[in-house]
């Protein structure tokens, strides 16, 4: 890297790209070929109560030279903060760029490229039109124009309902790839965080400002990113942002898993430790859809994803007496399950698992029969459920209770105890192998939400999962805790990725299910990835079709043993029982796999992974 004045501007040049400071435009004009990214000199740190903004132009210092990188800092006054002080880092691969502001408030939202300089908004200049998040969503819509506003977050809210119909896995790497057409150059953005800085709610791209309204054009976006904070976030002297990363990289997913590497090597991250259970890479079988299918019948024609996936007429029909028969079922055509999971709700409260005796009148002996059969058994778990849970140990939002507050002390003592009674083989318990953990998108937020350890953002949602995790593994060293994550600081958390609900706008699921596993194995390497049931979403290809996608991307998974059940959005449901040449192709794709991951680990002389091709 050096520094090069050019016609009185400053130059910043390595091998990777050039940046010229453009101080009359208020810009730093970051460029690689013909691809380049206006970056504003403004960045506001709004707190709750005040807009960051600036009256005079920012303060640029001389860069400095130092073991082969540049450090260069500028100075803005400000109506929130005493002192306000923009850092670049220039090095040969990356450019690491951050805030440092002295005072005393409490944030509600952390800009990179964004400012207000004399009442008017200033942003930065794309010279590209297209941006890639990482972020799986039930559109399968991943490539956004350049105008148009992103968000990774925590957990759903209405303007992600509207505009993608909801988060597809609970979190993604915290990154965005901006790039023009399918050629080189992609430079990525992310974030660079610790653990215990993940307080933030959201990661967005051209998030709108209320008064936006009256900006003309308001329809072109900024181009800037940004950290929601709701006012969860305090600051009492000298604070610093997290650092945004800019990489250029050959593609999309080269670039997502070099930031998913470097925030690793920066100790973003959680370093994993305990095994990956060799039980987990068995073939899966889940009874959600079979409830669906039989929850058809009573049900009206249109319906809602959130009605499709829920309801006491689904969870009804779950019990003992069906769940035997399901698995007697699939061995009768010869398909055997190493996992059975059993879906909502056999409990009677989701909020405080104990299971409902009247469809489960022996849930325990019922599990110790699938052990005796060479089955693992996996029971649902709502996260953040508060069903039966007292007031006093939900969170609040406005001051109404809406979820289970996991920093509550009599609420963390709550899930030790069902935990244990769910996983433990001691008598009165149920002996369970893991939980599949459900409904983390539901993570809460926004500035009126209250907990009682103060916790908020993805700081918030790892409470939970830490909590679950760290009870499970106190009383089942071999347990699994399933997710559907690809957020690399929940990955230590992780024993089992689904791909979850396969949601998209295409009548199959074939495209959505590999990209999710592909966003997952880049953050987890070696976990098991569950595939999900694929089948219910597909309305049109071969139904042995799907069933190899799975077999290639990660664990074959069905939700169906005896109903095929299939429906899309303003499509006519099919539900029927499946067939023998259903069986026969279940059979004959488990056996592949099995076959291929016996080969792979007796190569490999350890136990290894599946092997994995993208379809």
């Amino acid at each position: 890297m050096h520094v090069r004045h050019e016609g009185g501007r400053t130059v910043v040049a390595g091998a990777n790209y050039e940046v010229t400071i453009l101080p009359e435009r208020y810009l730093v004009l970051l460029r690689r070929g013909s691809f380049y990214y206006g970056m504003c000199l403004l960045s506001a740190v709004d707190s709750v109560d005040r807009r960051d903004t600036s009256t005079r132009a920012p303060e640029i210092r001389p860069p400095a030279e130092k073991d082969g990188r540049i450090e260069l800092t500028t100075e803005c006054d400000s109506s929130v903060w005493a002192r306000k002080t923009h850092h670049y880092l220039f090095r040969e691969d990356e450019i690491q760029y951050w805030t440092e502001v002295e005072g005393h408030a409490r944030l509600d939202r952390v800009f990179y490229f964004r400012g207000t300089l004399d009442g008017q908004e200033i942003a930065s200049v794309p010279g590209f039109t297209q941006v890639f998040s990482p972020m799986p969503n039930f559109l399968e819509k991943q490539e956004f124009h350049a105008s148009e506003y992103l968000s990774i977050a925590a957990g759903n809210d209405a303007k992600i309902f509207e505009t993608i119909r909801g988060f597809a896995l609970h979190g993604a790497p915290l990154c965005y790839v901006m790039h023009e057409g399918d050629s080189a150059p992609f430079l990525s953005a992310g974030i660079l965080a610790k653990p215990g800085e993940y307080r933030f709610h959201a990661f967005e791209f051209n998030a709108p400002l209320p008064e936006e309204a009256d900006v003309l054009e308001p329809i072109v976006g900024t181009q800037a990113f940004s950290l929601a904070y709701h006012g969860h976030q305090a600051v009492d002297g000298a604070w610093q942002t997290p650092r945004l990363v800019l990489q250029f990289a050959k593609d999309r997913f080269a670039a997502v898993e070099q930031y998913v590497r470097r925030l690793e090597a920066f100790g973003g991250t959680v370093k994993r430790t305990a095994p990956y259970q060799d039980w987990t890479f068995e073939p899966v079988y889940c009874t959600w859809h079979d409830q669906v299918a039989l929850a058809m019948p009573g049900m009206k024609k249109t319906l809602s994803m959130a009605e499709l996936e829920g309801g006491n007429v689904h969870f009804s029909v779950l019990n003992q007496q069906r769940c035997k028969q399901w698995l007697d079922l699939l061995a009768e055509n010869g398909v055997k399950p190493g996992t059975f999971i059993i879906d909502a709700k056999w409990q009677k409260n989701s909020g405080d698992p104990d299971v409902d005796t009247t469809r489960f009148p022996d849930l325990r002996g019922f599990i110790d029969d699938c052990h005796a059969q060479g089955i693992r058994v996996i029971l649902w778990h709502n996260g953040w459920d508060r069903e039966a849970i007292p007031d006093e140990e939900c969170c609040t939002i406005d001051g109404k209770p809406v979820k289970a507050d996991p920093t509550n002390p009599a609420y963390q003592q709550r899930v030790k105890a069902y935990v244990r009674r769910m996983l433990s083989d001691e008598p009165g318990c149920y002996n369970a192998d893991g939980l599949k953990v459900d409904g983390m998108t539901g993570t809460p937020g926004g500035a009126g939400l209250k907990t009682h350890g103060g916790l908020a953002g993805f700081e918030l949602a790892r409470s939970l999962l830490e909590l679950l995790w760290t009870s499970a593994k106190a009383v089942k060293q071999d347990s699994a805790i399933g997710q559907f994550t690809g957020f690399p600081y929940f990955a230590d958390l992780c024993d089992v990725a689904r791909t979850g609900d396969l949601y998209t706008v295409k009548g199959d699921p074939n495209t959505t299910n590999a990209f999710r596993a592909r966003i997952q194995r880049i953050v987890m390497p070696g976990v098991a990835i569950d595939t999900d049931g694929a089948e219910r979403f597909n309305y049109v290809l071969p139904y042995e079709e799907v069933l190899k996608v799975q077999e290639a991307i990660g664990v074959p998974c069905i939700y169906q043993a005896e109903w095929l059940l299939q429906r899309r959005d303003f499509c006519s449901p099919d539900v029927r029982r499946l067939e023998a040449e259903h069986y026969a192709q279940i059979a004959a794709s488990w056996k592949r796999y099995r076959e291929s991951r016996r080969a792979s680990k007796a190569n490999e002389g350890c136990a290894a992974q599946p092997v994995m091709n993208q379809p």
